[in-house]
């Protein structure tokens, strides 16, 4: 085999793309390792990332631009903010190859492809994921390719998605080690504004302000639990509220609903009321653990 067969041989080869290479984009390209054999290309803003990437054999191969990688990959999987999802689909919507499978792991899904539908040329397949795994820090350097493993993959078809496109994400779910499920956009969001949304505002609020004596002899792992991911990438979580307000509202208030029922049992000395609900709130969490 000359050198020019074996360039077209890896030109023809499957190739994914991962724009946006910090933590969860990393994590992707190294977890990607191997599944069909696949060449894997990167993109990001920042070249200091982009080398690393390559450095640490993350990508094979890294393009520069969003026209060069979306004419030349089988599957994009946009690792970006919302708005820069957006953003790619309509500057190279066009430009994408036919039979590309486009997807995002953006946490907030409806209101998103409102805006991808629009945008989705033919021949094109679009479906997303939601991978339920994540550190409290971010950046290509906390990148691992073991993040996925025993983790939930939550695959959100558009009416764009095909057969073609879901059996493709089962199969990257179960080669990154993660456990697919199938959920539609709006249920999506329902259920993430309180398993995620709700936490992520929780342990905020909790570290909005603090007690000015306090330091590390007067924790534990109750403070640690319920205040690890206040350690937050405010450009993305404010963007990802704003745009899941519908379904955030209502468990916030509900929230603070259930909080100003403790404070009135703590405040009126009612020993029975507290007692109930700390009851129910037990008995409510033995439940989530069989589900």
């Amino acid at each position: 085999m000359n050198i020019t067969d074996f360039e077209t041989q890896e030109e023809a080869r499957f190739t994914i793309t991962v724009i946006g290479l910090g933590l969860m984009g990393g994590s992707l390209a190294m977890a990607l390792r191997g599944f069909r054999n696949a060449r894997i290309a990167g993109m990001d803003a920042n070249p200091k990332t982009v080398e690393q990437a390559l450095e640490r054999g993350a990508i094979d191969k890294a393009f520069l631009d969003g026209k060069e990688a979306a004419g030349a990959s089988d599957l994009i999987l946009l690792c970006v903010y919302p708005h820069h999802i957006i953003e790619f689909m309509e500057a190279y919507g066009e430009t994408l190859s036919p039979g590309c499978v486009v997807s995002d792991i953006c946490g907030a899904k409806a209101k998103l492809y409102t805006e991808i539908e629009k945008r989705i040329p033919k021949g094109v397949e679009y479906i997303g994921i939601h991978p339920m795994a994540g550190k409290e820090v971010d950046g290509f350097q906390n990148a691992e390719a073991g993040l996925f493993r025993n983790t939930g993959l939550i695959i959100t078809p558009l009416r764009a998605s095909g057969e073609n496109s879901l059996n493709l994400m089962k199969e990257l779910g179960e080669h990154i080690g993660a456990r697919t499920t199938v959920c539609q956009p709006e249920l999506h969001d329902d259920i993430i504004a309180y398993t995620s949304d709700l936490m992520h505002l929780s342990a905020t609020a909790l570290c909005m302000d603090f007690h000015p004596e306090m330091n590390s002899y007067f924790t534990a792992g109750a403070f640690r639990d319920c205040t690890r991911i206040a350690n937050i990438n405010p450009a993305l979580w404010s963007e990802l509220f704003l745009m899941n307000d519908e379904y955030i509202l209502p468990h916030l208030r509900n929230y603070i609903e259930r909080l100003e029922a403790m404070e009135k049992g703590i405040r009126e000395k009612d020993k029975k009321q507290l007692f109930c609900l700390l009851e129910r709130a037990r008995d409510n969490k033995k439940e989530m653990l069989t589900r």
